[in-house]
């Protein structure tokens, strides 16, 4: 269980890993801050989730990261309403198809902007009142150190987003711990076939994929451990091995 009033703010965290990291802390005690864009309706259920079961605070938090000055909004929110942000999660991500024939300057900057520039400026903002002792946690991906092909962009922001762990964690050292998570195929598309899944399957060692559980496993020991700081956890079954 989390201390008394523990302060967890997250992004995207109205679907996939993002909704399942809400859920663990919750369920462990924290209060947390709900950030969405458009997902309204899942942060809903995320508090009324949390309600039923006489759990923490769910503030929602709806922001658009692309524009500063609602990144500096959602953290003053956060704070006068939960007061300062013990653990901070970066986890909402965009992904698309980019190839170097037909990418746009628009598409870079989509993925720029929300993969890459949305957490550090919002770290920015949260660091201002975060006690010492506090963690941040990145979300980045596998393929930001083993890139995939048509995905460049995208790609070059995960990259981005494991080097600013190791920047960030030297800069705010010793008050602060940063690290990040890669994962690699733990929840796959909603539209994903049978075939896909299996295929991703036989891509990793371990001959399985994995699920959000082993993802929130890794999450928390990184926000546990008071040792670790500036590390990007691969959750992957080995694929980037393979």
């Amino acid at each position: 269980m989390f201390p008394i009033g523990t302060h967890v703010f997250i992004t995207g965290s109205g679907k996939r890993l993002g909704r399942a990291l809400a859920e663990a802390v919750l369920a462990l005690g924290a209060n947390v801050s709900a950030h969405f864009y458009q997902s309204q309706s899942e942060i809903e259920e995320l508090r009324n989730w949390a309600t039923q079961r006489g759990l923490g605070t769910v503030l929602p938090i709806q922001a658009n990261l692309s524009d500063l000055n609602a990144i500096k909004a959602a953290a003053t929110l956060s704070v006068n309403q939960l007061g300062p942000v013990n653990i901070l999660i970066n986890s909402a991500s965009d992904f698309f198809p980019s190839p170097i024939s037909s990418t746009t300057s628009a598409e870079w900057d989509s993925l720029f902007s929300l993969n890459l520039k949305a957490p550090y400026f919002l770290t920015q903002e949260i660091v201002k009142t975060m006690p010492s002792g506090s963690c941040i946690l990145f979300i980045a991906d596998v393929h930001g150190s083993r890139p995939i092909k048509n995905y460049g962009p995208y790609c070059a922001t995960k990259a981005g987003l494991i080097s600013l762990t190791k920047t960030l964690a030297k800069e705010l050292a010793p008050n602060i711990r940063v690290n990040s998570l890669s994962p690699g195929t733990l929840l796959p598309a909603d539209n994903a076939s049978e075939r896909e899944i299996e295929q991703a399957a036989n891509r990793s060692l371990l001959g399985f994929v994995g699920s959000p559980k082993d993802f929130v496993q890794g999450a928390l020991f990184l926000i546990r451990n008071e040792y670790v700081t500036g590390f990007d956890l691969i959750i992957d079954g080995g694929r980037s091995l393979a």
